[in-house]
């Protein structure tokens, strides 16, 4: 939770902005000869039009092999070289769940690039999952340049945000207060109107940072905007859909209310019957 929240401190960008662009061609000099995809914000707007994507602080990057402080620290190096030949102060970290390359730009800007933190029994643990989304990953080309990048696929960005929201209506049942309506079209003015909730409730959880329900909302409504997004914008695959669930199962499985209640914003997914 320390380590989400210090994100905050960071100004949220879209992969239109010149930094983020060149954060991910210094990534794309790992692509083909390292296993590792994009999660997260950056691997969301990278299935999305400009007017859809929603700002974030970070690039985050799972890396499909053990990665203790020692290996981060050769496997970031090209990552390193590149965005420092272009001008830009890069900095090692490392913290409970990522190694990271805080990165700042002449401005005083920073973008985060965080690497996943897994030891040998971590990731012996996750190996299934990381190299199944490993295979069903997608290249990506970084607009209006050359270089390429691996992420997730759209399924794997879906579930994992499906599960941390369907966790965090089982601690605060008064989150359901921010489900948006599934009967809602997604126009152009409803889609500002949501990235203009989360930039506000962004800027009031900066201002209070020990307040953590309002965290936890703006990490609500933000996971929720790119499923909705996402789901309709691009389309879910229901085989690997369901196959992706499996390995979430502690959210999907145990918690049938809070899965029916937000299975509801998914077009195509059907829901069980408790609730029909």
């Amino acid at each position: 939770m320390k380590g989400e929240i210090r994100k905050l401190k960071s100004e949220p960008l879209t992969i239109n902005d010149s930094f983020v662009k060149d954060g991910l061609e210094a990534i794309s000099t790992l692509t083909g000869k390292e296993p590792y995809y994009l999660v997260g914000g950056v691997a969301t707007q990278s299935y999305l039009p400009t007017s859809c994507r929603r700002p974030t602080s970070d690039i985050d990057i799972s890396i499909v092999k053990p990665l203790v402080y020692e290996d981060f620290k050769i496997l970031s190096k090209p990552v390193f070289e590149y965005l420092s030949d272009n001008g830009y102060h890069v900095q090692l970290s490392k913290h409970q769940r990522a190694f990271n390359l805080e990165v700042e730009n002449k401005e005083g800007y920073t973008l985060l690039i965080e690497f996943s933190r897994r030891n040998t029994q971590n990731f012996e643990h996750s190996k299934s999952k990381l190299e199944r989304e490993l295979r069903n990953s997608k290249r990506k080309i970084i607009e209006k340049r050359n270089s390429t990048y691996i992420t997730a696929s759209s399924e794997d960005i879906i579930v994992p945000k499906l599960a941390r929201s369907i966790k965090g209506l089982v601690r605060n049942p008064s989150l359901g207060s921010c489900l948006p309506s599934k009967d809602i079209t997604l126009s152009e003015e409803y889609i500002r109107m949501r990235l203009n909730l989360i930039k506000e409730l962004r800027e009031k959880s900066m201002l209070n940072n020990q307040n953590l329900y309002l965290f936890d909302r703006l990490k609500f409504v933000s996971d929720l905007f790119d499923v909705r997004i996402l789901s309709e914008v691009v389309g879910i695959n229901l085989d690997y859909f369901n196959e992706a669930t499996i390995d979430w199962s502690d959210a999907f499985f145990n918690h049938p209310l809070e899965k029916d209640l937000l299975y509801h914003l998914l077009p195509h997914v059907e829901v069980s019957h408790s609730l029909i």
